[in-house]
């Protein structure tokens, strides 16, 4: 591409990106230079050239490029894509542009393709996708996580604040300086934690983990017998701690559909009946990895899942 069709290209993306609500035409400079520099990097590394990108921004005002039924059946997002525009999408997919993404953190991996390949796709107020204007889509890529609604500062201080109620001993954090926690989900506290709930009878050791879990989701009021037998599960208590953010998650940005992209080959749809997705979690649809609760940290607490 010539210096003056560089400069046509720049005007060309910029109001594709107004039109498909990527971008606001009244957006900060360095928002839409973001953009635009994620644009043109896919651009150059799919060797895609002007006349081509003319024709893909064509088709997708034709609405020839993707069908959204993928939202419904999930499965690998290439078979919904028009094997002419595959490769560009591929690249497309993989952008994580912090001019889509909040201030401090940059969109998901399909965000920006989805936004930028179908006119039925736009971007809400909150959350990641509008589907037809009347169903939002919440998306998550590989780095699955769900998310409670309390930072990891305050839960940390709300939980030892709970420790110390119950004349029950911290655990010390793994991070650089002295601190206390109460880091009950991870398998390397669980022998501090056999020993501190021994100490226990057995309502007062119920009574303590419901008092946590309310720490993590105030409305939390479920039953918890089940993760006594006899003793404390923690297998059973780390599942629970996972249906609680998810629940906590639905009800904070009250979206329809969370869908798994994994790698964009076998995406998973799911709905925001939090009892379908304990279900998942309880039959081992959905895994349940590496905690994420970022104790000393101002963002929010989470665990993630695969």
């Amino acid at each position: 591409m010539n210096e003056i069709k560089n400069e046509d290209l720049e005007i060309i993306l910029l109001e594709h990106c107004y039109d498909m609500t990527i971008l606001k035409r009244d957006a900060e400079l360095k928002k839409k230079e973001s953009i635009l520099d994620t644009l043109f990097g896919v651009i150059v590394r799919s060797d895609t050239t002007y006349e081509t990108i003319l024709e893909f921004i064509d088709d997708i005002k034709k609405d020839t490029v993707f069908d959204v039924t993928f939202f419904k059946k999930g499965g690998n997002i290439y078979d919904y894509i028009n094997p002419k525009w595959q490769k560009i999408c591929k690249y497309l997919y993989r952008q994580r542009s912090v001019g889509l993404g909040t201030p401090n953190a940059a969109s998901g991996e399909g965000e920006l393709m989805f936004l930028f390949i179908s006119k039925k796709i736009t971007k809400p107020s909150k959350g990641d996708l509008l589907l037809d204007n009347t169903e939002k889509i919440e998306l998550k890529g590989e780095d699955v996580r769900v998310n409670g609604l309390i930072s990891g500062v305050e839960f940390r201080k709300k939980t030892v604040e709970l420790c110390k109620k119950w004349g029950l001993e911290p655990n010390i954090a793994a991070t650089k300086v002295y601190l206390e926690a109460v880091e009950i989900e991870k398998p390397q506290h669980q022998d501090h934690w056999i020993k501190q709930l021994s100490k226990l009878n057995s309502k007062d050791q119920k009574d303590f983990i419901l008092s946590w879990f309310q720490i993590v989701d105030p409305s939390f009021s479920k039953s918890i017998d089940h993760l006594f037998h006899p003793n404390f599960l923690f297998e059973k208590f780390k599942k629970e701690i996972v249906k609680s953010l998810y629940s906590s998650m639905v009800s904070d940005r009250n979206f329809d559909k969370f869908i798994i992209l994994g790698d964009g080959t076998n995406a998973k749809i799911f709905d925001n009946n939090i009892d379908t997705f304990n279900n998942h979690i309880d039959n081992g649809n959905i895994q349940i990895n590496g905690d994420y609760f970022r104790i000393n940290q101002d963002a929010n607490i989470g665990w993630y899942i695969s």
